[in-house]
Order: C-alpha cells, then sequence, then structure tokens
C-alpha cells in the first residue's frame, strides 16, 4: 500500500526493453497513464493511512478542512475532545460542526465563532484560548498548508492547558496573599514603631517620676516591678520592629569595617549591664580584623553580649574572641552560665523559640536578629558547648576583606 501498481506484464516489457538498452515508448506512455489514474488514488490513501497513524501518536487534538471549509481529516484526540461520535459530522463544513460541538461545551463559544468564520479565508497563523463548561482550558492553534504558494486549507491543532493555566491562576493568586501579607507586616511594624512603643515610652518616663516622689517601700516594690516588666516590653517591640526591618532587606551597603572595632563599641554599650551583676569582661581581640562588613554588625555582638549577661551568674566572666578562620572571622562570645541543651542547639537562633525559658522570660528575637545580619553578610551562626566548663559558646562568621 502506498506504492505504484506493477502488473507482470509490465515486468516482462520492461526486461525486455532493458535488454535492449532502453524502454519502449510504449511503456513509458503506460506508466504515465497509470500514474494520473488509480495507482495516484493508492499512492494518496497511503499516505493518509500513514499521516492518520502519525496524528493518533500525539496527545493533541488535530483537524484538517480544505478552502471551502469542508472538514477532512480528524485525530481520535480530536474526536475525545468535542465528544464526537458521528462518522458523518466529518466532512461537514467546520463552522457547522463548530455550532453543534462548540457552542453546548464552550463558555467563550461566541467569542470564538466570530473568529473562525474568518478562518478559511486566514493567510496567517490564529491561536486563541478555549474555555470549556466542564473546567478544561484548551489553546488552539491554526496555520494554512501551502503547496506551491498556494493555500490549499488549514491545520488547526488544540492542546490541553487547563494545568499551567490553573498553575498559573494559582501562583497569582499566591502572589497577591503574599502581597496582601507584606502590606499587613508592614502594618504591623508601624504599629509596633508608633502606636506600641510610644504608650511604653511615657510608662516609662511616668515610673520614673513616681520612684523619684515615693518612699512607701511597697509602693517603691511595685513600681519597680513596673518598671522592669515596661522594659521588657520595649525592649521586646524594638526588637520585632528591628526584625521586621531586617528581613525585608535583601542585602547591605558594605564597606570595610574594622570587626574588632565594631566589637569594642558593642562592649561598651553594655558596660552597665556587665557592672549590675558585677561580671567580668575579657576581651582577647585585640588586633585589627577587616572585612566587608556593615555597621549593623554592632547590634549582634550587642545580643550576643546581652545574651550571656542574662545567661550568666552574678560575678561571673565572659569571653570575647575573633579567631582567624580562613576566609573568614570567626567572633565567639564565651559565657560560663547554665548552657544550651543539644537538642535546643539548633533552634536557638530561631524566633520565639528559646532554651531554658524557665530561667529568662523572653521572645528569643535577639539571636533571630543575630542570625538575620549574619546571613545578610554571607557567614553563619552556631553555639557549643564552653569547653572550658560550665556555659556556652555562640558564635559568628564574617567575611575577610
Amino acid at each position: 500500500m502506498g506504492g505504484l501498481s506493477i502488473t507482470v506484464n509490465d515486468a516482462s516489457d520492461a526486461k525486455d526493453e532493458l535488454s535492449t538498452g532502453s524502454l519502449g515508448s510504449s511503456t513509458k506512455k503506460r506508466r504515465k497513464d497509470e500514474m494520473s489514474g488509480h495507482d495516484t488514488d493508492t499512492l494518496l490513501k497511503g499516505n493518509e493511512g500513514l499521516l492518520r497513524n502519525i496524528l493518533d501518536s500525539t496527545d493533541d487534538g488535530i483537524s484538517f478542512f480544505d478552502n471551502n471549509g469542508t472538514i477532512r481529516l480528524v485525530n481520535n484526540k480530536f474526536r475525545e475532545i468535542w465528544d464526537i461520535h458521528d462518522e458523518a459530522d466529518i466532512g461537514k463544513n467546520y463552522v457547522d460542526a463548530f455550532i453543534k460541538y462548540g457552542f453546548p461545551q464552550l463558555k467563550n463559544a461566541s467569542e470564538i465563532l466570530s473568529k473562525i468564520k474568518t478562518f478559511s479565508r486566514s493567510t496567517e497563523n490564529d491561536s486563541d484560548i478555549l474555555y470549556f463548561k466542564d473546567g478544561r482550558i484548551f489553546e488552539y492553534h491554526l496555520f494554512p498548508v501551502v503547496t506551491d504558494g498556494v493555500i490549499k486549507g488549514h491545520v488547526c491543532s488544540y492542546r490541553d492547558i487547563t494545568m499551567s493555566k490553573k498553575g498559573e491562576a494559582d501562583l497569582k493568586e499566591y502572589a497577591l496573599e503574599l502581597e496582601r501579607s507584606n502590606e499587613l507586616k508592614d502594618l504591623f511594624t508601624d504599629i509596633i514603631r508608633h502606636d506600641l512603643l510610644n504608650p511604653a515610652g511615657l510608662v516609662k518616663g511616668f515610673v520614673e517620676i513616681l520612684l523619684r516622689r515615693e518612699f512607701d517601700p511597697d509602693t517603691t516594690k511595685k513600681l519597680h516591678a513596673i518598671e522592669r516588666s515596661n522594659k521588657k516590653l520595649i525592649e521586646m517591640i524594638e526588637s520585632a520592629s528591628k526584625l521586621s526591618r531586617l528581613e525585608s532587606i535583601s542585602a547591605l551597603e558594605f564597606k570595610d569595617l574594622d570587626v574588632g572595632m565594631i566589637l569594642r563599641l558593642a562592649i561598651q554599650s553594655l558596660n552597665g549591664e556587665f557592672a549590675s551583676k558585677h561580671m567580668v569582661l575579657e576581651n582577647n581581640a585585640t588586633g585589627k580584623y577587616v572585612a566587608k562588613a556593615s555597621p549593623v554588625l554592632e547590634e549582634v555582638f550587642v545580643n550576643l553580649l546581652s545574651n550571656a549577661v542574662k545567661y550568666s551568674p552574678e560575678g561571673s566572666k565572659v569571653i570575647v574572641d575573633i579567631i582567624d578562620d580562613g576566609d573568614m572571622w570567626k567572633v565567639t562570645v564565651t559565657d560560663f552560665g547554665e548552657g544550651v541543651a543539644d537538642e535546643d542547639k539548633p533552634f536557638v537562633f530561631e524566633r520565639f523559640k528559646r532554651a531554658n525559658k524557665g530561667v529568662v522570660k523572653g521572645t528569643g528575637l535577639g539571636l533571630a536578629i543575630v542570625k538575620r545580619i549574619i546571613e545578610l553578610h554571607g557567614g553563619s551562626v552556631g553555639v557549643e558547648d564552653n569547653p572550658g566548663g560550665k556555659g556556652s559558646v555562640f558564635w559568628v562568621t564574617v567575611k575577610k576583606n
């Protein structure tokens, strides 16, 4: 099937003529007549069968109609998409077929009909989206079939894009939810900075005034309790505000800075806290440690040192040092407090997760701030047991210049 039909007589004639060195004119004429007759139909039918096999192997629906708009060929996927069971519908006008099968199934049938009425006259490619009432979404592509510069008809393919469109819709919805979430976060941050911090500041001021005027021991004790609680509230509000701002930053501005100098500034800012607990701070970082850093790095050291004070007993010692660690500076803060249990170590830098919560009340935002700032510096954080005894070693790394 698909080749030329050659009879026994034809073969005999050809053999005789080949023996004389050429084909006779009568045989050539017969070949020409056969080519223009039934053998041409055989060849076309053979190609049509091959074409059907190819088209039925694709996941796309395919249809071909001629310049008169008559449907000449469709594949099984096309029938499945449009739920066509009547063979008689193949051979009809494609507009009539669309009215019969498209209108009952499509949400946008009227819109598509106005376009397909021009298909048979189209000289350019066309495409659009088909929205089925059952939730399916297809994309069609129309293109003319051209032979020797003449349009012989049009092929239209139909591809199921339901999942990709739903994925796009889900992604768009997620983006909108994320945008709303960011707006709420910005609103919350603004509330923290103004609507909460201002009243807390007023409470602080009034308590200080009352403490200067009050001499009753019981009242003074209660006022000090209010002062301590309000101080913790202010610290929490400021920490939450800082963390919120840091999480919205994707990068910091860096310049050459001496990490040792930044560490000394942080130590100086906490002298009062160390003195209040009669603690000794030993600073072994006496050299110069240049790194590509941001001034916000001081916040890291303030939080690590403040954390060491909170978790260390009165009269104990805190040791700080900067170690050469390849292409990084490793800053360590060693305390002699109760230490951190192994099961808690992976979580101490996560927000709202604190080791040993029963001893010190708080939110855990300080170490979350540490982690975020170091991440923006391209470094890492960690905590280990103090090798010199009871306590912990908190460390961070910063890239060298």
